[in-house]
């Protein structure tokens, strides 16, 4: 017996910060693949199966566990199982996974444990230890089932290439990368039945703004750039591959009519490479008057856009992204490996301001490389988004996270403890007690920096051009739709966050 567990979600309930789980995409697909290749599988969604059921986080009073409890997961789990899977996309949400898996192994102690995900793929050796058998790095597909082959015909898996683990030695064995899938077609549709998609939907609970009924879709894999602060070469190497565009709107159609959905969020890590494939996406939508709208939550690059792009992707339905500067200083781009080139960029912006869709910009501060001077740059390339235009802007704190360049760089230093106890300070981008890796720069300072831009960009965009506020609010009044993220932070704080309060007040202990 196979089975796949996802784990519980973590909710912010202070703060600036938007923190609301998602369904698992990755295990979605992993299970559909198993179908595919004649295997049956167990799914434990401990968020999706439970998602009113609110807990204590330790001793993190802004955050709440959603989701089943640690030993309802143990109990769903048949004692027959011989292969238990646990994904870990986001570091923050590791401690999550390791409960869960401690004391599933107690009762099931001859099973083998596999892990995969972008946090075990960039941290192997600290997952292992925790007593995991088998790290599967990188896309998982194929490699699973291979393992899966392996282990139902009792032969030994310690070849399968893209895996790691740990010799008798207890030293940690890396085979050789896989290569990654070139034709993501052959992989069939996520396989959502099995993973509580209507109670995410139901629930709003996927990424980007409310715009209806959401569901989370992948039109690509990898990203051709290598931002040092970004841990995507680590998991998917630097290798793009986009699905066909014909293909992509199959899945659209296909889930639009099975589970009414009137909007999709792209997970892509930048979804907008291919100029000549996202123009043919675009068209093959607009051909089909599907009546769908879609969004892109995680942002996307600006260099293949020019007007006939995105006037296209606007009339197929595209209402809001983000690009990504990240900071005013040449200097820091440079440092952060950001190639991008800053006229090319305002170009973009006017053109998309030409069109009806919501676009947003993301910066972060406090990269090691970071002084007054540069945020100071920072500022007026946020005055100047404001001036132009640009609806939105996401300011948060650096924050070195695992399988990054940045991160291998401060671990090296010893700026960042080799066991991870910062793990649990990943999630939270907003906060005054963030730590500064800025030499120059003290946590309070950063705080108040990140605020000040924050001020400057919406005092700015609200002079100017006071009736889009006061548009956004109606629309959202009426229609209950939020077009922007601010939007989305309103009904979070004036309501949502006020539910999830009142819920928390009768919490159960993990």
């Amino acid at each position: 017996m196979i089975t796949l567990i996802n784990h519980q979600g973590l909710k912010k309930i202070k703060g600036l910060q938007l923190q609301s789980p998602a369904p698992s995409i990755g295990l979605a697909y992993l299970g559909a693949y198993l179908k595919k290749n004649n295997y049956s599988y167990t799914a434990i969604d401990a968020c999706g199966e439970a998602m009113d059921r609110l807990m204590p986080y330790r001793n993190q009073k802004d955050l709440i566990v959603q989701g089943l409890s640690v030993q309802e997961v143990v109990n769903k789990v048949h004692l027959k199982t011989k292969i238990v899977a646990f994904s870990c996309l986001f570091s923050h949400c590791y401690p999550l996974v390791k409960d869960m898996f401690i004391q599933i192994k107690k009762k099931i102690p001859n099973a083998t444990f596999v892990i995969g995900g972008e946090h075990p793929t960039s941290m192997p050796f600290h997952v292992l230890k925790d007593g995991f058998d088998i790290v599967i790095l990188g896309e998982g597909e194929k490699t699973f089932l291979e393992l899966v082959n392996k282990i139902n015909n009792k032969k030994t898996w310690k070849e399968i290439k893209g895996i790691s683990y740990l010799n008798q030695e207890n030293q940690i064995v890396k085979t050789p990368i896989r290569n990654r899938i070139a034709d993501l077609d052959e992989i069939p549709y996520p396989d959502w039945d099995s993973w509580c998609i209507e109670e995410y939907i139901a629930h709003q609970q996927t990424s980007g703004i409310n715009l209806g009924r959401t569901m989370p879709i992948l039109g690509s894999r990898g990203c051709p750039y290598a931002c040092t602060f970004c841990s995507n070469e680590g998991m998917w190497t630097r290798r793009y591959i986009m699905r066909e565009p014909k293909s992509i709107v199959d899945e659209m159609e296909y889930f639009q009519s099975k589970y009414n959905i009137s909007n999709f969020a792209f997970m892509d890590s930048t979804f907008i490479i291919n100029r000549k494939k996202t123009l043919s996406f675009a068209y093959e939508l607009i051909k089909r008057n599907l009546n769908v709208t879609y969004q892109l939550p995680a942002g996307t690059r600006c260099e293949p856009f020019n007007e006939e792009l995105a006037f296209a992707l606007e009339q197929s339905g595209l209402k809001n992204f983000a690009l990504a500067p990240e900071s005013g200083s040449p200097d820091v781009l440079k440092s952060i490996n950001k190639h991008i080139n800053i006229d090319t960029f305002f170009k973009v912006v006017r053109i998309i301001l030409k069109t009806r869709m919501t676009i947003g910009c993301f910066i972060v501060i406090g990269f090691p490389y970071d002084n007054h001077n540069t945020l100071k740059a920072s500022l007026r390339l946020v005055r100047k988004l404001a001036i132009m235009g640009v609806h939105d802007i996401t300011v948060s704190q650096f924050t070195p996270y695992p399988g990054s360049l940045e991160f291998q760089k401060l671990r090296a230093k010893g700026i960042i403890e080799d066991n991870l106890d910062e793990l649990n300070n990943i999630i939270d981008f907003y906060s005054c007690s963030e730590k500064s890796y800025s030499s120059e720069i003290s946590s309070k300072k950063l705080y108040y920096w990140m605020l000040w831009l924050y001020i400057n960009f919406y005092v700015v965009s609200f002079i100017i051009r006071p009736w889009r506020v006061l548009k956004n609010f109606w629309v959202y009044l009426r229609k209950g739709s939020e077009n922007t993220r601010y939007m989305r932070l309103v009904n979070e704080l004036l309501f949502n966050r006020r539910k999830w309060k009142k819920k928390n007040s009768h919490t159960i202990e993990v």
